[in-house]
């Protein structure tokens, strides 16, 4: 397909981002690459981006043990996990003891044994260094602090204080998009729909479906409504009438910039297609007898697709069906010309006012099961898996995973549940992570908070006071991806500066 010449003024690039975000539309970031001072790009790294939408309760994730747990247990009340049922973790941490979830056994055993897990505590939105007294005198906070929709646009923009254009992963993006030169597709690439995190000013990101089944395909193809390849070769041929029509210039320029940007998507989405799969004439998947599509990029380790839940139903993992997905495209990477790739998946429903174990069938404590335990499950089974996956292809220190979420929650249980908290605690997930490890918290043991209602940290019902900021936390990972100067590291978090770790933490290496 020829792409039409426009005569297009000089702010076509702003139109292009500005549409893009607007239409949801799949882009093919690669074409408008600048040329930043990152690098060399000698490697291949890829960042994965794990949402928790909702505000995932990580005072349940990270546990107290031992004299600490009485102070947790207090707090919490129905809501508490005993000691004896959180696995044990070694943080080495001095006078300190730590457990996981009961659900979080495979991530347990990767931060026990292959210390290629880290949990990064206490970490929140925001506008500056923040202590107790100035929270009470609401000096300088985030704004609308505590609400879901503003909370996930802060941790995605990295920028509290100023309008969401961009997002410090697509702005991480801008800096390293030289590494794949003049490839096809972009460096940011979703499995969960357009998102905040990752347009950046010059990068757009490229989206694919989570993998449905060995008879799916994740790239997607933009056709006419009619399947011509069955039409009689003397009728009329209705994706070509298709794409003549995206192709026309016109003198409108919204409408002109649309036809662009679709005839992008569509090569784009070709091309990916004959990237991964095996096509027949007409440009289609090859399929075998049993419907199964015939991938180049085979998949050697099989993804937990489903998981049994807490009301012993087999149910389908949708974050390990996105997972999938980004193996695809790592598997890929040679063939799509890529060194840098960010991905970005997410898992919802981690808003548990009233739900945190509904289902549970445990009469004694039921807060060992139900809804909030079964969300861990599906994480836990579906990063363990992604990161033996990235074992078996020699790629675990290439690769980087990492989880946000809105907000932790309160340790007061309101209940059934918690309610919206602050400050929270996160996995990094590779073989470059300097794992079996806590970092960034505060308090006696400077590595996680002290925990409780009457802590110096609790901003009241035992929400954290965040000691370690989203920039702090997202630099770590822009430096390991290839930023690598002091002016690269503000064009990516501007407000940098405003904290004490402007060279990222320690936990990546």
């Amino acid at each position: 397909m020829t792409i039409k010449t426009s005569n297009l003024h000089h702010d076509r690039r702003t139109f292009m981002q500005s549409m893009a975000a607007i239409s949801a539309t799949p882009m093919m970031g690669g074409l408008m690459q600048a040329a930043y001072a990152a690098g060399p790009f000698d490697d291949y790294k890829a960042l994965v981006c794990v949402f928790l939408f909702g505000g995932n309760d990580s005072q349940n994730m990270i546990v107290p043990l031992g004299n600490l747990h009485a102070g947790y247990a207090s707090g919490r009340g129905n809501l508490a996990i005993p000691q004896a049922n959180a696995i044990a973790v070694n943080a080495g941490i001095a006078g300190a003891d730590y457990g996981f979830h009961p659900s979080v056994t495979g991530l347990a055993s990767i931060f026990n044994t292959d210390k290629k897990l880290a949990v990064i505590s206490n970490v929140g939105v925001l506008l500056q260094p923040t202590s107790l007294v100035q929270y009470q005198a609401k000096t300088n906070l985030p704004p609308q602090l505590f609400s879901h929709s503003d909370m996930q646009s802060h941790w995605q923009t990295g920028r509290a204080d100023a309008p969401a254009l961009s997002g410090w992963g697509g702005r991480m993006a801008d800096i390293v998009a030289a590494a794949n030169g003049n490839s096809q597709v972009s460096v940011s690439v979703s499995v969960a729909g357009q998102s905040m995190f990752q347009k950046g000013n010059d990068t757009v990101s490229y989206s694919v479906s989570a993998w449905g089944g060995p008879k799916s395909t994740i790239a997607r193809r933009m056709r006419s409504y009619r399947d011509w390849d069955n039409w009689a070769t003397a009728r009329p041929n209705p994706q070509a009438a298709f794409e003549n029509q995206l192709n026309i210039a016109r003198t409108n320029l919204l409408e002109d910039q649309w036809g662009d940007m679709a005839v992008r998507a569509m090569m784009t989405g070709d091309f990916v297609n004959g990237v991964l799969y095996n096509l027949d004439s007409t440009g289609n998947p090859i399929k075998d007898a049993s419907g199964n599509v015939s991938e180049k990029f085979g998949i050697n380790l099989t993804p937990p697709l489903t998981y049994v839940n807490s009301s012993n139903l087999t149910v389908p993992n949708r974050l390990a069906a996105q997972l999938r997905s980004v193996a695809n495209m790592i598997s890929a990477r040679n063939a799509l010309g890529v060194k840098r790739q960010i991905f970005f998946v997410s898992l919802g429903g981690f808003d548990n006012h009233g739900d945190q174990f509904k289902g549970s069938t445990n009469a004694t404590t039921p807060i060992l099961s139900g809804y909030h335990a079964d969300l861990l499950k599906q994480l836990d089974d579906a990063l363990t898996w992604f990161y033996n996956w990235t074992k078996t292809q020699n790629l675990e220190k290439n690769v980087t995973a990492f989880t946000i979420s809105d907000f932790g929650r309160t340790l007061t249980s309101n209940g059934q549940g918690s309610d919206h908290g602050w400050g929270g605690h996160y996995f990094a997930l590779g073989g470059a992570v300097a794992g079996g490890k806590f970092y960034g918290g505060a308090g006696a043991n400077q590595e996680f908070p002290i925990v409780g209602l009457t802590s110096p940290n609790s901003v009241g019902q035992g929400r954290l006071l965040p000691t370690t900021s989203v920039e702090e936390y997202g630099l770590t990972f822009a430096k390991w991806m290839g930023a690598n100067s002091t002016s690269e590291y503000t064009r990516i978090f501007p407000n940098i500066g405003r904290f004490a770790r402007q060279n990222g933490m320690p936990f990546l290496a």
